[in-house]
């Protein structure tokens, strides 16, 4: 099947499964049409089991597409400058220091964590890894993904600053991950068959500086380029095209630069909009500010929202249908089951550890240097009730987690990772997915910044 036969074959299975959705499911789109798809999956598995040539035909077709380099490098770029320009950058910045902390220190712990628990666990089920495998693992599925929760958040009422602190971390926390993955993978993997590296520290932390430090910069610096072109040409079909070529442009330098091209995107996203909005709101208190560049801006946030839920909707019927290619391994089904539970404590202990820290400062700090702090932008107060909760419940994973694992070289390490990997993308998705609306209501009900007056 050719290219735009199968693209066509995608989008339109997407469309009517979103369809079947909000007329009957009525879950949020994302986690919708990823059941649609996982019906749909087992449909197909079943049939060829009873010899239906078609069945397998299909297997072929999902074989043929490359879902690793599909999502990496090709929709994540769109995925996190679509979240990045949706977020509001003011709270961002706002709670910089505590999302700077959560999307290095939470990966890392996480990833340790999980790493250290599925080593212990595959030893004491008889299906022993490595320390480096494990961790090769842990760093797999540590980073979040904020395209099925945050729609959730937004529509139970869950604060802003929550908000901010879920969609932050998870803007970033791709970079750290992947350069994680990268410097595990190759001690895992070595240099050649048979070889294994060894595990250097040193090099994880000089290469997490470079990837994020190098991206945050490029980023900011393509966001501020792309903000004066966009003043000066003053279309919305220029600034739209301007942002796509951002998007593009960023990510490719990103990768000839060195540096982590998803951290590129996301910092040249929150850069653009920053700049934007603070040149609008200098023009309309000078009494400057047109209603086209109002609009103009306006329809740029649009245009990724859409694009956002299509590129999202496709993203989790693929991966539905991605387990038409994983292979089965139910010797390791016991060995998912448990380290999907362990994903959740390693993400809770991630997220208490920055959290914590960042809460006590916040007790120390008296009512003076509060208001220092505040007049910086830094805000040190402290948490809502239910955040450390609500942010480790809320940290589900996605495309991200299983693009990483089909990306390692194929073998009995691959499939057993990815076996793995997949079980804990479905319980998160699925588990974690349908019940974070009913955490988010408590969030809501215990927080008194948003009791209704009585």
């Amino acid at each position: 099947m050719s290219l735009p036969a199968l693209t066509a074959l995608l989008f339109t299975l997407t469309a009517l499964l979103s369809a079947l959705n909000a007329r009957f499911l009525r879950l949020p789109p994302t986690i919708g049409v990823l059941l649609g798809g996982l019906v749909l999956a087992g449909a197909v598995a079943a049939l060829g089991a009873l010899g239906v040539a078609q069945a397998a035909q299909v297997r072929g077709l999902l074989l043929a597409v490359p879902f690793d380099r599909l999502v990496m490098e090709g929709l994540l770029s769109f995925l996190l400058f679509a979240s990045a320009v949706q977020t509001d950058v003011r709270a961002l910045l706002r709670e910089r220091g505590i999302i700077a902390g959560l999307a290095v220190v939470t990966t890392l712990v996480t990833m340790l964590a999980l790493g250290g628990g599925l080593y212990l666990v595959t030893g004491w089920l008889g299906q022993p890894l490595t320390l480096a495998q494990a961790l090769l693992f842990g760093a797999i599925v540590a980073p979040t993904d904020p395209v099925a929760v945050m729609p959730l958040l937004e529509r139970a009422g869950v604060p802003e600053r929550l908000r901010a602190l879920v969609a932050g971390e998870s803007l970033f926390n791709d970079g750290v991950g992947v350069a994680a993955f990268t410097v595990l993978s190759a001690a895992v993997v070595g240099s050649g068959a048979g070889t294994q590296a060894p595990l250097d520290v040193a090099r994880i932390g000089t290469l997490l500086a470079r990837e994020m430090l190098g991206g945050i910069l490029l980023g900011a610096l393509l966001g501020v380029l792309t903000a004066q072109l966009t003043r000066l040409a003053r279309d919305q079909a220029t600034a739209v095209l301007l942002s796509l070529a951002l998007v593009t442009g960023g990510y490719a330098l990103g990768e000839l630069a060195g540096v982590s091209a998803p951290v590129t995107v996301a910092a040249g996203g929150v850069t653009l909009i920053l700049l934007l909005r603070v040149g609008q709101a200098r023009r309309k208190e000078a009494g400057r500010l047109s209603l086209q560049e109002a609009r103009d801006t306006a329809r740029i946030r649009s245009f990724w929202e859409v694009l956002d839920q299509v590129l999202n909707a496709v993203l989790f019927v693929l991966l539905a249908l991605e387990a038409l290619v994983v292979h089965l391994r139910p010797e390791l089904l016991g060995v998912g089951v448990a380290v999907a539970l362990l994903s959740v404590a390693a993400r809770g202990l991630g997220v208490w550890l920055p959290l914590t820290l960042y809460q006590l400062q916040a007790r120390r700090a008296g009512p003076d240097k509060r208001q220092s702090l505040r007049a910086r932008r830094l805000n040190l107060q402290a948490f809502a009730p239910y955040t450390r909760r609500l942010m480790t419940w809320a940290g589900l994973r996605g495309g991200v987690a299983l693009a990483l694992a089909f990306s390692l070289p194929a073998g009995e390490l691959r499939d057993r990772l990815l076996f793995l990997t997949y079980v804990v993308v479905l319980f998160s998705l699925l588990g974690q997915g349908l019940t974070v609306p009913l955490l988010a209501r408590r969030a809501v009900a215990a927080d008194p910044d948003t009791r209704p007056a009585a």
